[in-house]
């Protein structure tokens, strides 16, 4: 076989293989499936840092408040 007629069909093959990949990319790119559950790790994460954000706030407070005279 010529090596011009290797050389279109291996350009051919590639791509084809390059299509296809794009091809993949974009619908697992437009698959929503498991988007849900990585929001609500990432709200549940921020929950935790809120409420423990608010228990250094609440602690520092009451520190401050035992030590005004009254």
């Amino acid at each position: 076989m010529p090596i011009q007629v290797q050389v279109i069909t291996a350009f051919l093959l590639m791509r084809e293989r390059a299509v296809d990949a794009v091809l993949r990319a974009r619908t697992a790119a437009a698959d929503d499936r498991g988007e849900l559950t990585g929001n609500v790790i990432f709200l549940a994460a921020l929950a935790v840092a809120a409420a423990a954000v608010a228990v250094v706030i609440i602690a520092k407070l009451n520190s401050n408040a035992s030590k005004v005279p009254g």
